[in-house]
């Protein structure tokens, strides 16, 4: 028997790679991501395609202003792109010397060489593409004409452009050129890189970049002309690009139209609308004639199949911890995939269900669900308290099939909303620095990307006998105290990571909640804290309550896919908010009013949103409303009231189709709710029971459950009419219902003083390097040594999780992320931690190897455990290792082990609680082996062999891999291989 103590277990640090303004393609680090464009590439047709939005010239020779880069795939053409961010950085100083290049260059090629920037980062795209051109001019570029008709400045407000082209961490500013057949050529960065602000960069610094693209941009348009066979411009067959129709009117109608129809075919009639081709206000809302409201049936409950003529409930799943929100995982199996943690799961069997459990800080899968295979298992991120802190709500991506590069999509990611001010579990003072997290599931595809890991950090991913616990992705933290969120479906942004959420602190003035949109844009990745590559969005114009009668709650959150509207339950209002969340127009930076954000750099972009088209309350008169569902088709929203009641909604009209009431079953606090993708069936979770709960409806095929929507034809057709002319006449996107026309964009920028930053350290640092691997550094190191952990001290225990700690002696180790109960952890530091009550078997040839990984533990002799600890036994081996008592009488409990107990595993834990039962003589057994003898409260015991507890002989299984995972293995398996030849199996 062997007992090994691992006591050196720091290894080179894994963290994200510090690019700087080096040029390479791909960023250093970054070699084997294939979303880089580099030299040599082509621009694939989804990205040439795509339509973008042109801010300025407000004129070009492009329809409706928007341009496909795809229109530049022309023989001797050369196509030159810019990546820049709004405000004064040094980015601006080159802007201007390259807006003077693009137009000498323009025309002295008679418009053959084209030039587009990427604007992004708030403000007025037209006024700051305005600046740069006049910043030109005051530089003496272009013979000293201002520039007017280049670069085309694209806002690139979905990020993909700059994704795309120049995908992070490519640094900024940065230029790439393509041939005519959209071939990448050149791409480097330009010479104010590095520089911090627009007047560290000087004029005679920027104007380099003259030199260095004019060089570039003319070697490959002379090779062009050159040689007509050089640079052939035979693209691969591609669709044509979209065309968006030109208004045909001159919009400036001053008739209305007739009032419209009302709305609905019953109860109050919904309401009215009418409509002329003007840009000021073309269209007016009223509600329905009382006198045609009077001729109207009431609006009586019908059948919706998800609810029926009857129903039932069944549980799926219990004793749960507060559970609050619930998904379907898009797909099965590729997370757990076919074990884990020393469990069997069935993939290919039955859905996955996901459940967020705000009681203790985790996420329930329920797998295989609805089979005889399905099983529950938890799971926690070792970082909860920050990172999933009283978490509330989480939503999925599933989209899929978007076209985006692997490298880039985020589908099977899935967020989680946290209700928490970031205080750690009650043990700190909270400073706000809290929001969504978010996590990539796939483990069974990604092996090494540490999706999931150890305790200690290492892959989980395809490990089948250790504990798994989360490593997040990426967290942006602009929403404390969050209590729903949701995924957005859009197929516009490269990576797809796009999230709604429902802040309740709004600016923490009292006055109610906010919405606010989340981009995650790159995920920073597992083991990386840098959060620079993001955009975050307020929009203060939709305010939200949450429930004030309860300590904890949920807010349903869900986005439409075709109609563009997210469906947010409004606790405090009793009612539904409709959302258009593409409309909406940029107000100001967020920085100064709220001014606790993730990253300080351009590249994060923080901003204002308002004048967003919206209905407060899509339906109202709701008693607390908390889960919202879509049914599969769209047509139906399903909400749930807090104190037990489903009502199925009419998406079209608002009006409530069936109700069905839950309380009189004992359901009185019911949270999230889910539609399953398979069956159609409505799931919820009642919070205060810890049940996740199925409704089983009766669903007749004749008929007999069958519903109409309540929207009036006439009105429906009227409204189709009404846009199609508006917009037609207008503009794309000018008529609205719900839009407040009179609204004007605020660019006031009050006083931030609304939130006190308790914490100046940590992630909120003025310092940029705080994200970056300049923070693994000695100052780091010293934060093992501060024991000043109180409530309102000084030491920010953000600081700590940025410092590479998961074990301090100020975190909170209470709540079972850290070690097993009565189990004492030790800090590896950007790596995770170890736990004393916690060893790993082996089989070494013909004895049981017992590893240790506690940092600074030493084992003399036999291992002692002692009482009132529980121990993790993690079983390494494809062979059966048991921990008994003196006896060998087997019995099924894993809880506690008396003298006549066995437990066994084969690839998976022993957990045993050691109590005043448990006998102080303990032996590790497995067949063909030498017993290991492990010791309580260091009593003397007598070998195993003298009990007769050596294990029978060896009988090897079937399966010709074997793995023994040990010092000696290979001996092991010379042995297992030679009897497998003896025995003839």
């Amino acid at each position: 028997m062997k007992f090994i103590a691992l006591l050196a277990l720091l290894p080179a640090a894994a963290a994200q790679t510090d690019v700087g303004c080096d040029p390479s393609c791909p960023p250093l680090g970054f070699e084997s991501d294939s979303s880089h464009l580099c030299p040599g590439d082509a621009v694939d047709s989804f990205a040439s395609m795509r339509l973008h939005d042109i801010c300025h010239p407000t004129t070009s020779n492009f329809a409706n202003n928007k341009l496909s880069f795809d229109a530049f795939r022309k023989k001797g053409h050369v196509t030159v792109i810019a990546n820049y961010y709004t405000g004064c950085e040094a980015g601006r100083r080159e802007s201007g010397v390259y807006a003077g290049i693009a137009q000498r260059i323009h025309d002295a090629t008679g418009g053959r060489v084209n030039f587009v920037t990427s604007l992004k980062g708030g403000g007025d795209c037209s006024a700051w593409a305005s600046i740069y051109q006049a910043d030109a001019l005051s530089m003496g570029l272009n013979g000293g004409v201002r520039p007017s008709t280049m670069p085309l400045t694209i806002g690139d407000g979905s990020l993909d452009v700059r994704d795309f082209f120049f995908t992070p961490p490519y640094p900024h500013p940065s230029y790439i050129v393509l041939d005519e057949n959209l071939e990448v050529t050149y791409k480097s960065v330009g010479p104010c890189c590095g520089y911090v602000s627009y007047y560290d960069c000087t004029d005679d610094v920027a104007l380099g970049l003259d030199g260095m693209l004019t060089e570039k941009i003319y070697e490959v348009y002379n090779k062009q002309l050159a040689d007509p066979n050089t640079g052939e411009a035979n693209p691969a067959p591609v669709p044509p690009p979209p065309v968006v129709d030109p208004p045909t009117g001159n919009c400036a109608s001053t008739t209305f139209s007739e009032w419209s129809a009302c709305s609905k075919t019953c109860g109050d009639g919904g309401i009215q609308f009418r409509y002329s081709a003007r840009p000021d206000v073309p269209v007016e809302t009223q509600p329905c004639p009382a006198e045609v409201a009077a001729t109207l049936p009431a609006c009586a409950e019908q059948c919706v199949p998800e609810l029926g003529t009857e129903f039932e409930v069944t549980v799926v799943a219990s004793d749960l911890a507060s559970p609050r929100d619930l998904a379907f995982h898009p797909t099965p199996g590729v997370h757990l995939g076919s074990r884990s943690e020393g469990r069997d799961f069935y993939p290919d069997e039955g859905e996955e269900l996901w459940v967020a459990n705000g009681g203790n800080h985790s996420v329930s899968i329920i797998a295989s669900l609805g089979t005889d295979r399905q099983t529950t298992i938890s799971r926690l991120d070792r970082g909860y308290y920050h990172y999933m802190n009283n978490v509330t709500a989480l939503a999925f991506n599933t989209v899929a099939g978007s076209g985006r590069n692997p490298d880039q999509d985020t589908f099977n990611f899935f967020a989680v909303c946290n209700d928490n001010l970031n205080d750690y579990v009650g043990s700190k003072e909270a400073n706000y620095f809290m929001g969504p997290t978010l996590y990539d599931t796939d483990t069974v595809n990604k092996p090494g990307r540490k999706n999931t890991v150890t305790r200690l950090g290492d892959d989980c991913s395809g490990n089948p006998s250790d504990q798994c616990f989360f490593l997040h992705a990426d967290m942006l933290h602009e929403s404390p105290a969050c209590v729903g969120i949701a995924h957005d479906p859009e197929v516009e942004t490269s990576y797809g990571a796009v999230y709604w959420a429902f802040d309740t602190t709004g600016d923490n003035s009292g006055d109610g909640g906010q919405l606010v949109r989340f981009d995650f844009s790159q995920p920073h990745g597992p083991g990386s804290m840098d959060h620079s590559i993001a955009s975050v969005r307020r929009y203060p114009d939709v305010k939200l309550y949450k429930d004030e009668t309860h300590e904890y709650g949920h807010a349903g959150m869900v986005v439409h896919p075709e109609k563009r509207l997210l469906f947010v339950a409004n606790p405090g209002t009793g009612s539904v908010s409709a959302i258009h969340v593409d409309t909406g127009r940029y107000s100001r930076t967020a920085r100064e009013e709220y001014p606790i954000f993730s990253n300080r750099l351009p590249s994060f972009e923080y901003s204002i949103y308002s004048c967003v088209d919206q209905e407060e309350a899509f339906v109202e008169g709701l008693a607390n409303p908390s889960g919202l569902a879509l049914s599969l088709d769209g047509t139906r929203l399903f909400v749930a009231e807090r104190g037990g009641r489903i009502v199925a909604l009419d998406v079209e009209s608002g009006e409530v189709l069936q109700t069905i009431d839950l309380w009189p079953m004992g359901y009185t606090s019911i949270g999230g709710l889910a539609i399953s993708p398979e069956t159609g069936a409505l799931y919820f979770v009642d919070m205060d029971t810890n049940k996740v709960v199925r409704v089983d409806a009766a669903r007749s095929v004749d008929g007999e459950c069958a519903y109409q929507s309540r929207i009036d034809a006439g009105f429906q057709s009227s409204l189709e009419s009404a846009l199609n002319e508006v917009d037609s006449q207008c503009g794309a996107g000018t008529f609205s219902l719900t839009r407040d026309y009179g609204c004007e964009v605020d660019g006031t920028i009050p006083a931030g003083t609304l939130f006190e930053q308790v914490h100046t350290t940590g992630y909120a640092s003025d310092d940029p390097n705080v994200q970056s691997m300049a923070g693994m550094d000695a100052a780091a190191a010293a934060l093992a040594n501060r024991t000043d952990c109180g409530y309102d001290s000084e030491l920010n225990f953000d600081a700590l999780l940025l410092g590479g700690y998961y074990c301090h002696v100020c975190l909170p180790r209470s709540q079972g992320s850290t070690c097993d109960p009565g189990g004492e952890c030790a800090n590896v530091q950007w790596r995770g931690f170890t736990c004393d009550n916690e060893y790993h078997i082996n089989r070494d040839g013909y004895s049981l190897e017992v590893l240790n990984l506690h940092m600074g533990g030493e084992i003399n002799g036999k291992p002692n455990l002692s009482r009132g600890v529980t121990y993790r036994f993690t079983v390494q081996s494809d062979q059966e290792v048991c921990l008994r008592g003196s006896s060998v009488t087997a019995v099924s409990s894993v809880k506690s082990l008396s003298s006549d107990d066995v437990i066994c595993a084969t690839n998976g834990p022993i957990l045993v609680s050691v109590g005043d039962d448990t006998p102080s003589c303990l032996y590790l057994t497995s067949p063909g082996t030498k017993s290991a003898t492990i010791t309580v409260d260091g009593a003397t015991c007598p070998e195993g062999s003298s009990l007769g507890l050596e294990g029978p002989a060896l009988l090897p299984p079937k399966s010709s891999a074997i793995s023994v995972k040990a010092t000696g293995g290979l001996y092991a398996l010379l042995c297992l291989a030679l009897i497998s030849v003896l025995l003839g199996v």
